[in-house]
């Protein structure tokens, strides 16, 4: 009897401990799994990383600020594809928010969601605002009138310290992406898109400065010289033609012994702002040089060329005379070639200009030269 009461005793014992064993395997069979969730949640987040790494260095080698929003909005969309993404920038005029770049599976018109600047919370406090549901923070009243939007993110795009825009994604799920991981992986390609954005526009500033003439505002010889090669590729691959006026400022440097440099700047900045008037959009005109100017008129012949240049003379020697100057009654000459008729290559084609704005010179100043026969 006790011999049983024994072994009962002991089986007793076996089975707790049994038990507590199998417990502690219950806890750490959930532990596992749980680390298992764990380690595959932050091998997925360290994929969406690597791809975010990969992907930013396309943005920072796109020159294009369209470009940008583009590649932006689709890299988004590819780690976010249940989520509409949109991605908006403050007018020149900052009078509205208009979307430069949208995705997402939805029928929603992301031009009816656009709101003005001070209307937008993400612009007006430079803070980004998220909203997992429709009960929890401010929702975008833009976005209210949409049933299915059930959860919307907001964050301001900063460039050089000023807000330019902002990210805007939202879903028809609630708490569909954005816990706090998501949130702070968006804020941080918001700011990529950012720093992009500001580096593209100085770039594109200091482009712009070494192919501007800083007096006047036109573009400068250098850039002219661009021009003309790529108008000369385009005109040999198409069959086309086109014509260049070189344009000088009759006894210019009179004016500038008279009046003094200053005046003389004013006429060099007077001319550059009659001739924004006078030529179409798809023509250059350039700083050729002290006041020696550049016209391009891309798919014109020599004798439509003539009119324009003419025109020109007319518009600017009246604007000489309406009192804007000290100096009045100045004149221009011109020398006008086209394209293949005068010359085949740049070289050509600028000395057979430059020969007949000498030969107008020569000739009694005041008139533009378009052919030898004159």
């Amino acid at each position: 009897m006790k011999i049983y009461e024994s072994f009962n005793e002991m089986l007793e014992r076996v089975t707790t401990r049994e038990k507590h064993l199998l417990s502690q395997v219950e806890e750490l069979n959930k532990k596992e799994t749980h680390l298992r969730h764990a380690i595959q949640r932050e091998k997925t987040r360290g994929e969406q990383l690597r791809k975010i790494l990969a992907l930013t260095d396309i943005i920072f080698n796109i020159g294009s600020e369209q470009e940008i929003y583009n590649a932006a909005v689709n890299i988004l969309h590819k780690l976010y594809p249940n989520a509409v993404i949109r991605l908006l920038c403050v007018s020149n005029r900052r009078t509205k928010m208009e979307v430069k770049a949208a995705c997402g599976p939805t029928n929603i018109n992301a031009e009816r969601c656009c709101i003005t600047p001070t209307e937008c919370l993400a612009v007006k406090t430079g803070k980004s605002l998220v909203n997992p549901s429709r009960s929890q923070g401010i929702f975008c009243h833009r976005l209210t009138s949409y049933a299915e939007v059930r959860s919307h993110i907001c964050i301001p795009l900063f460039s050089e310290g000023n807000i330019f825009g902002c990210l805007s994604l939202f879903a028809e799920q609630e708490n569909s992406f954005f816990d706090a991981y998501k949130v702070e992986i968006i804020n941080l390609f918001a700011n990529l898109i950012g720093i992009s954005i500001a580096n593209t526009r100085l770039v594109n500033m200091a482009q712009k400065e070494s192919f501007t003439d800083h007096l006047t505002g036109l573009p400068n010889r250098r850039y002219a010289f661009n021009v003309l090669q790529q108008e000369l590729e385009r005109a040999k691959r198409y069959g086309g033609v086109f014509s260049v006026a070189l344009i000088d400022i009759d006894k210019f440097k009179v004016v500038n012994d008279t009046y003094g440099h200053d005046e003389g700047d004013r006429v060099l900045v007077l001319l550059a702002d009659v001739a924004r008037r006078c030529f179409r959009k798809s023509d250059v005109t350039a700083r050729f040089g002290g006041e020696e100017f550049l016209i391009i008129m891309p798919e014109t012949i020599v004798e439509a060329s003539l009119q324009v240049i003419n025109r020109f003379r007319a518009t600017f020697n009246e604007a000489t005379l309406s009192g804007m100057l000290k100096a009045s009654n100045i004149t221009v000459s011109a020398g006008i070639a086209q394209y293949p008729a005068d010359g085949q290559d740049l070289a050509t084609l600028l000395k057979t200009a430059d020969s007949r704005l000498y030969k107008a010179k020569e000739s009694g100043r005041n008139r533009a030269v378009w052919s030898n026969e004159q």
